[in-house]
């Protein structure tokens, strides 16, 4: 029983982060400060600045004083900080609630992933992580589908969810998360030396920063096609819903076929489907079927990362997954700033060439990733 409610609050606390991420690109359409495309990047990638901050520190500090006490803290800010954002009076406000989003949302992922190694091992370790990790699609789906109709009634309730739901949460985990503090073994990170390593990381960085360009900005892309606020949503949703069966078939797949040629095929099938958007935009049908595609191939890509990473780092893949991550989170920044700026300039269009072009060119270096698995 114990094991089960340690997963339940990990895969929840995993789906805040990144559904806390997630509300602004579908509130600030409905929002009463009009924020203009420039504004929206901002607080996009004052989110990831804070995000990846946390990355660096967050291992030794979750090692030194326990999960409990991080997840507790990281939960109670998160909530605090959403709470912050429905109640903002102006953009300043906004920018200065989402780097307390970003700060707070940053130590999940690290906390979580050692509550699970701590409390699982072997195949129900394999199989509790399959699970944690349906969060990720499943927050994506819930923004779709959840957001549109209680930002149409007040722009400031899906902030009001997430800050209730991540607050109860908090409580939730200070009474059922154990104390797992221990100490940091010190080893460095040398193995960042490798040049797979480094090649797997500018590949990801290439891809992360279309992916979140991606995310970030196709629900405006949709409303400024013509689609209303609840079928925008619906759409905007199947880039993640096909992820929940992709997901779970994923170990499969690996296992069939590798992790380096999963990689490969299913990045490149990625490149190409964004490039596709600008063809079928004008056709719900068809652009539904281009987006639940990319969900189910985005959500094999997933676990293939870390697949890569484990098998590349061994003993040392905590240090390996950081260094990658902490260039794949610090993308978002990146393609915050970037993004609207090519809209505003020029046009969604070039937007959607620019990434697809981008996302087969991180082939290069993902071609370059040796795996032996």
């Amino acid at each position: 029983m114990k094991r089960v409610a340690i997963l339940f609050i990990c895969s929840a606390s995993f789906f805040m982060s990144y559904f806390s991420r997630l509300v602004w690109s579908i509130v600030s359409s409905f929002s009463t400060l009009k924020p203009t495309e420039v504004e929206d990047g901002i607080i996009f990638s004052l989110f990831f600045v804070g995000y990846v901050i946390i990355q660096i520190p967050s291992g030794t500090v979750v090692d030194k004083i326990g999960s409990r006490k991080v997840l507790v803290g990281a939960l109670l800010g998160l909530g605090l900080s959403a709470f912050g954002s429905a109640m903002s009076p102006s953009i300043s406000w906004e920018y200065v609630n989402s780097v307390v989003m970003g700060l707070s949302a940053g130590w999940i992922y690290p906390t979580t992933i050692k509550l699970l190694a701590t409390n699982f091992a072997g195949k129900s370790l394999h199989q509790s992580i399959a699970l944690y990790s349906l969060a990720w699609p499943l927050s994506i789906v819930a923004s779709g589908f959840v957001i549109p109709p209680l930002a149409t009634l007040d722009w400031e309730l899906p902030y009001f969810l997430l800050g209730a739901m991540s607050l109860a949460l908090s409580f939730l985990s200070s009474k059922l998360v154990g104390d797992d503090a221990g100490h940091h073994d010190g080893k460095g990170i040398s193995v960042v030396r490798d040049k797979r390593v480094i090649s797997i990381s500018i590949g990801g960085f290439m891809f992360f920063f279309s992916y979140w360009s991606l995310t970030l900005f196709l629900y405006k892309f949709l409303l400024a096609s013509g689609y209303s606020p609840i079928i925008a949503g619906v759409v905007y949703s199947f880039t993640a819903i096909a992820g929940i069966p992709s997901t779970v078939l994923s170990g499969r797949i690996l296992d069939l076929i590798g992790t380096r040629k999963s990689l490969l095929l299913f990045i490149g099938v990625y490149g190409i489907l964004i490039l596709s958007i600008d063809a079928v935009y004008r056709f719900l049908i068809p652009l539904s079927l281009v987006f639940i595609s990319m969900g189910f191939v985005r959500f094999i890509i997933t676990p293939s990362h870390s697949s890569a990473l484990a098998f590349l780092g061994g003993k040392n893949s905590g240090s390996v997954s950081g260094f990658a991550n902490f260039f794949w989170q610090f993308s978002g920044i990146v393609s915050s700033v970037v993004s609207p700026l090519i809209v505003e300039a020029m046009s969604y269009t070039s937007l959607w060439l620019l990434i697809g072009t981008i996302t087969l060119s991180s082939l290069f270096f993902y071609s370059m990733v040796r795996i032996n698995d």
